[in-house]
């Protein structure tokens, strides 16, 4: 396991420069490091990869309960005994209603 030894700064600076973290590479600094220094290093990776632009989506929940998948973090799952609201799909008027909807907010996805 490497260790780093840089400061959350400069490993975001390195990161913006193209070095990409291994599974091999030891965090731990980051649970210990100041707060503050590990979020203006976040800020300047979301800048320069991103900038200041956000992204909308949304979903709807067309049909619930009784999904075929055993995901196991889902309260819909067939697979566990939940309580969730069960209902086949919503009528297409419906679900397009809500992607207009969503359209008009300014919403740039919906799933």
């Amino acid at each position: 396991m490497e260790n780093i030894t840089v400061s959350p700064l400069e490993l975001a600076e390195q990161i913006i420069a193209g070095r990409r973290l291994q599974r091999t590479d030891d965090l731990d600094f980051l649970i210990r490091c100041d707060l503050n220094e590990l979020c203006r290093g976040a800020d300047k990776i979301r800048a320069a990869c991103v900038g200041s632009k956000v992204n909308l989506c949304s979903i709807i929940n067309a049909r619930s309960g009784r999904c075929p998948e055993d995901c196991k973090y889902c309260a819909q799952s067939a697979h566990h005994h939940t309580s969730c609201e069960i209902y086949d799909f919503l009528p297409e008027e419906e679900i397009l209603r809500a992607c207009k909807l969503n359209e008009q907010e300014g919403v740039h996805r919906i799933s």
